[in-house]
């Protein structure tokens, strides 16, 4: 298994012991009031709890791996180099149409680069990330690279889309600590207060990845 798939397991897992924790919370309250409910209503209600849980950990610790984490460990770790775009890689991923809740395909283009590694060989593969304006054929950007990857990492990022990334991970992070902490014992000031402390560490955290890529350019 390799690291991403470790850390999704153990974010699915704890997700999912959270979720148990806060159901059995809300069972012994609805139990004191004399609802009781059945075993498919209890089900039902253990399952929406862990996949709540579950969305709202991914949205603040795996897309922080994997836009963060991994891109200035590969940053620090890996050759850098500079490669010229030759083409792009397209994939089709679903949309969603908030105005009719309706699904549709979207087309993303990875761009496609080319650079000569340390032993005198070409290479060709695409970048990790891109946005709605990639890099034009025959560009030269920055990237890094190491022959077990599937995708060079590229240091000449969408700086807006990262911030604001780094943002939205930090709220994920806010809500799925006071999810988490509903079953202490602790109050409500309490809980929002380690919920901002862990929102801020998060965010920091990104936001310092963000930085050491930048002076890594």
């Amino acid at each position: 298994m390799t690291f991403f798939g470790g850390l999704i397991a153990v974010v699915v897992l704890l997700s999912v012991f959270l979720g148990y924790r806060i159901f059995s919370k809300i069972s012994d309250k609805r139990n004191y009031s004399g609802k009781t409910g059945g075993v498919m209503e209890k089900t039902f209600l253990f399952l929406i709890i862990s996949l709540i849980m579950v969305s709202i950990n991914a949205l603040a610790f795996i897309l922080s791996y994997s836009f963060f984490w991994e891109k200035a460990y590969r940053t620090y770790d890996e050759p850098q180099y500079i490669a010229t775009v030759i083409g792009y890689k397209k994939e089709i991923t679903k949309g969603k149409n908030f105005s009719n809740s309706s699904y549709s395909d979207r087309v993303i283009f990875f761009p496609k680069v080319e650079y000569t590694n340390a032993n005198g060989k070409k290479i060709v593969k695409t970048l990790d990330i891109t946005s709605n304006n990639p890099p034009a054929l025959g560009e030269k950007i920055k990237i890094t690279d190491a022959d077990n990857q599937n995708s060079t990492n590229a240091l000449e990022l969408d700086w807006i889309m990262l911030g604001v990334g780094g943002i939205f991970t930090g709220v994920a992070a806010f809500f799925a600590v006071l999810l988490a902490t509903y079953s202490s014992s602790y109050g409500m000031k309490k809980r929002i207060m380690w919920s901002f402390g862990a929102a801020l560490t998060l965010t920091l955290i990104n936001v310092f990845c963000l930085i050491f890529i930048y002076l890594k350019q």
